[in-house]
């Protein structure tokens, strides 16, 4: 008997392709490259499938966010650049070198950790190093950057392949505050070159500073929502074309008349106002569908807008379909994505929790299917 699921999540590659080749058209020098990012199971979209693609439309650097992620990725890339944005541990050290997994660097101490692992190395190890300039997390703060280049010139079995900041208000609409990141990064820059370091991939641009800071491209970008077809702006828009390539979807799995008056759910934070039909939904905070929509969220039916009624639970949602035409029970819901002309994005659901839509693709739980299509060539 075929599956006939409950809960999935369809991704359409063919946009993704489509996204991709919107944000190449929009960069401002030739010979810029992209280093995709994926980290976070590619922001929920699920990494493997969409690296695969990424991987035959050219793109040969990707981004991810720990050692584990990235020791996955190579069994789908085994050429390809991939840089771990995120910190290591000594004991990871062997991963790196094994898979060939390029680190980032934020102290010498980081570059000692490396070098005592690489003798008998045929070649210098690569690292990107990052600089400080403003956001306050991982990597050497810009004006510690000379003192450490001259240490790292001391490390022989390392390459500094690459250099990098992030910009910490690049949604500010004060590009002031960018800008200044920018400068102390270029100075950065220019001091390194004194002692005879050039790094081959020079990159600040993440999706925010692709879309707004045109001299930010340098010879790397960093596209991670964006690829993905959402905005990590409201006040922002992307390029046109860009179309998000993810949809959430479930069926009515019971359908009950609720009388007036009567009151639904945990806490009984919903009382029903007129006779109506309640539609119980599979799909819950379990699955990545957040408390928070209670009461505020909506789904789309044949084509109408119902409303999320009563507190969202673990693994059931109600919603009010008392107004749809010839519902019946296991009729497709979108939750995400568009259902004839209605649409709901992910940033309709993040606005509800006052939150991002990195936070509600990235927090669709892997127990959902992606189902992919668009994926050929």
């Amino acid at each position: 008997m075929k599956n006939f699921p409950l809960v999935w999540a369809p991704v359409d590659l063919s946009a993704l392709k489509r996204n991709l080749k919107i944000i190449r058209s929009q960069l401002t020098r030739p010979d810029t490259q992209i280093l995709s990012i994926v980290k976070a199971d590619a922001y929920g979209h699920g990494m493997t499938a969409v690296a695969k693609v990424l991987r035959h439309e050219g793109v040969d650097f990707f981004g991810v966010a720990a050692i584990d992620e990235a020791v996955k990725l190579r069994d789908v890339c085994p050429k390809e650049r991939i840089l771990v944005l995120g910190s290591f541990h000594p004991t990871q050290v062997p991963a790196y070198i094994r898979c060939r997994i390029i680190p980032t660097v934020s102290s010498l101490e980081d570059l000692d950790a490396l070098e005592k692992q690489l003798n008998g190395a045929a070649q210098p190890f690569p690292v990107h190093v990052k600089i400080d300039t403003g956001m306050g997390r991982l990597g050497v703060w810009h004006a510690d950057a000379m003192d450490f280049f001259i240490g790292a010139k001391r490390r022989k079995r390392i390459l500094v392949e690459g250099i990098y900041t992030h910009f910490a208000n690049a949604d500010h609409r004060d590009k002031r505050l960018t800008g200044r990141q920018m400068t102390l990064f270029k100075a950065v820059i220019r001091g390194i070159n004194s002692l005879g370091f050039y790094p081959r991939f020079i990159h600040t641009a993440n999706s925010l500073g692709f879309l707004r800071f045109k001299g930010a491209h340098l010879n790397l970008i960093r596209p991670g929502i964006i690829l993905y077809g959402m905005n990590p702006c409201a006040l922002y828009p992307p390029p046109k074309g860009i179309r998000p390539i993810l949809e959430l979807k479930t069926r009515i799995a019971f359908l009950k008349v609720a009388e007036k008056g009567r009151t639904l759910s945990y806490g009984s934070t919903y009382k029903v106002s007129q006779k109506t039909l309640i539609a119980t939904l599979p799909i819950g905070y379990s699955h990545g569908y957040r408390i928070g929509f209670s009461n505020k969220a909506f789904v789309v039916i044949r084509g109408r807008k119902c409303p999320v009624v009563g507190r969202v639970t673990m693994d059931q949602t109600l919603v009010d379909v008392g107004h749809v035409p010839g519902v019946r029970r296991w009729d497709e819901v979108t939750l995400i994505g568009k259902n004839g002309r209605v649409q709901v994005q992910a940033k309709d659901l993040a606005k509800i929790i006052q939150t991002i839509p990195y936070e509600i693709t990235c927090g669709i739980h892997s127990r959902i299917p992606r189902i992919y299509k668009g994926g050929s060539n």
